[in-house]
């Protein structure tokens, strides 16, 4: 959920709202596509691909994840300088056109930038140094891997709500906050997002029952071990790959059997709560804002 939350929502805004209705018409579907992907196709590509990728490349990863925003941010200010004219022949909506090569230069220059620290600072192998000096245990497959790879799973389908839910809210509210003399900026956060609150929650939480839910990335993604600390780096087993795995090895009937369900009715238990308070919530703040 970190990783999707302010991708998702974040792009949700920028979709529905700022971005021009020809790149919308492109950015929506395509982003829609990716939630029909298979789940056991991304955790073979999480298992087989990403997990080798973010070991051998361990300070770059890192340094994309904490640093990519403030680049962004950087990069937007770069364009807020920019000649008039220049800014103005991209026109408004396009700006995230310009921003995704930079973002794909960044990561690519991070990638190239971490070997060199390893080399540095971490005796050229930033895995091992966690494992023998810093005493942090480090898998191939872990938290980190299977977080990246939940997150990407997990993306599409809160966008899709809250940008529906974004995009669904009467134009006249815009239309009237703007003739008030609010900005764009203003705008967004002091109408539209309190309106489209409910929506945008109800995508938070169908995200979370989606990331609870989920078997196959965290099976082939996580090293799939029982044994489980709080680390970023190792691996783990959630409830529901637990259910699937252990399932068909368990003796009807037996001690193991119904600790399996024991598990599973823990699962439904803590997503039939999760869902009644999501639900609470969100009517709370329909009839809160539904004045507007």
């Amino acid at each position: 959920m970190m990783v999707a939350m302010p991708l998702a929502i974040l792009g949700a805004i920028f979709t529905a709202y700022f971005m021009t209705q020809r790149m919308r018409e492109i950015v929506k579907p395509t982003i829609e596509v990716m939630a029909a992907l298979p789940t056991v196709v991304l955790g073979f590509l999480a298992g087989l691909w990403l997990a080798p990728l973010v070991e051998n490349n361990l300070a770059g990863v890192l340094m994309s994840l904490l640093m990519l925003p403030l680049a962004m941010v950087v990069a937007s200010y770069i364009w807020h300088l920019m000649p008039r004219g220049l800014v103005e022949r991209v026109g408004l909506g396009w700006e995230a056109a310009l921003l995704m090569p930079i973002v794909v230069v960044v990561i690519w220059g991070f990638f190239q930038l971490g070997h060199p620290l390893e080399a540095a600072f971490f005796g050229g192998d930033l895995p091992h140094w966690l494992s023998n000096t810093a005493g942090i245990s480090f898998e191939q497959r872990n938290s980190l891997v299977v977080g990246i790879a939940m997150g990407f799973a997990v993306t599409p389908t809160i966008f899709s709500i809250a940008e529906d839910a974004i995009f669904s809210v009467p134009k006249s509210l815009t239309s009237g906050s703007l003739a008030l003399g609010a900005t764009p900026w203003q705008t967004m956060m002091g109408v539209v997002l309190l309106t489209a609150s409910p929506g945008i929650f109800s995508a938070v939480m169908i995200g979370l029952g989606r990331a609870v839910g989920e078997t196959m990335i965290v099976l082939m993604a996580t090293g799939n071990t029982p044994v489980m600390e709080m680390n970023l780096f190792e691996g783990l087993r959630t409830l529901a790959a637990n259910v699937a795995v252990e399932m068909p090895e368990s003796e009807v009937g037996g001690s193991h059997y119904r600790v399996l369900f024991l598990s599973a009715l823990v699962l439904l238990l803590f997503t039939f709560v999760m869902n009644t308070l999501a639900e609470l919530i969100r009517q709370r703040l329909r009839k809160k804002y539904s004045s507007l």
